[in-house]
């Protein structure tokens, strides 16, 4: 298989880059990957993940389930219901901090939020990497998405007044050229709003190599809050509000405590998530989820 060794840090091109963990891939292959981090701006990041045209089979799965519409079983209706919640939260946010009603939602999937913010009176479109999903969203709801090369060849600048990127930066193989581009496609006042998750949660501290926001090798980078100010500001963006993803503490750990200890997780999972979602209320940085907000700098 074709895989990508970093020699340097993919942040700060520092060579001070050592190896941190072994992570396995609980959801679909059962493969060992490392996760190395940055002695220099302390970036974590998965060491030798599949090269681009290798990594189609590490979404395959169905337990893989942020592209599909499968809610069989407790873990998949949950994560329906709480993307169905998710949907009006999102809305909010976009609407508290964008000017104007053009968004583009970059990773889509199956298209529930695009097409939602179009039925909220947006001009809204998506663009997602899997055929699959993208035929879905345009059969079910009857909206525009498109693959991924129509972000560098159909859009002018200024095309939009909104860009949201749910759960999606860590898997772009090269997440500075995307940047770049939506710094350009972006109305000078407009919103960049990216969610990822947070290495540095309670959650994360708590399940260590079991922690399964660590995704891997779906997940290329793992951020923390220093870490993401500083790669949006190599794009000339600039934080401006953090928040908290309220339900992602309560997933995620529920998923964990399945890799760590089997069985489906609910109980000692819940607890856990329970303590992070507490600590996240309070310290939207430290929460499993960190969504940003971000203007041009």
């Amino acid at each position: 298989m074709a895989t990508i060794h970093h020699e340097q840090c993919p942040l700060c091109a520092s060579t001070s880059i050592n190896a941190e963990m072994t992570v396995r891939d609980h959801s679909i292959t059962g493969e060992l990957f490392d996760l190395w981090r940055c002695a220099a701006c302390d970036f974590l990041f998965t060491q030798d993940p599949p090269a681009p045209e290798a990594a189609g089979r590490y979404y395959e799965g169905e337990e893989y389930i942020s592209h599909s519409d499968n809610q069989e079983g407790l873990v998949n209706r949950l994560y329906h219901k709480a993307r169905d919640f998710m949907l009006g939260q999102k809305h909010r946010l976009v609407e508290k901090t964008a000017p104007g009603k053009r968004l583009l939602d970059y990773g889509t999937g199956t298209g529930y939020f695009t097409d939602f913010m179009v039925r909220q009176g947006y001009t809204a479109e998506g663009i997602e990497i899997d055929a699959r999903a993208r035929t879905y969203g345009q059969e079910k709801f009857g909206i525009k998405i498109s693959a991924p090369e129509t972000l560098f060849s159909a859009y002018a600048k200024d095309s939009f007044d909104a860009i949201t990127l749910w759960h999606v930066l860590e898997h772009l193989y090269e997440p500075g050229k995307y940047l770049e581009k939506f710094h350009d496609i972006l109305q000078d006042r407009g919103a960049l709003i990216i969610a990822v998750p947070n290495h540095k949660s309670k959650d994360a501290a708590n399940f260590g190599k079991d922690w399964a926001a660590y995704d891997v090798p779906r997940h290329l980078w793992h951020f923390s809050p220093a870490t993401m100010r500083r790669m949006v500001g190599q794009a000339g963006f600039r934080v401006v509000e953090t928040r908290h993803m309220p339900l992602d503490p309560f997933y995620v750990s529920i998923m964990s405590d399945k890799y760590q200890k089997g069985g489906n997780g609910l109980i000692g999972g819940a607890l856990v998530g329970l303590r992070s979602f507490a600590t996240s209320v309070g310290e939207s940085e430290r929460g499993s989820s960190v969504i940003y907000v971000c203007e041009k700098g």
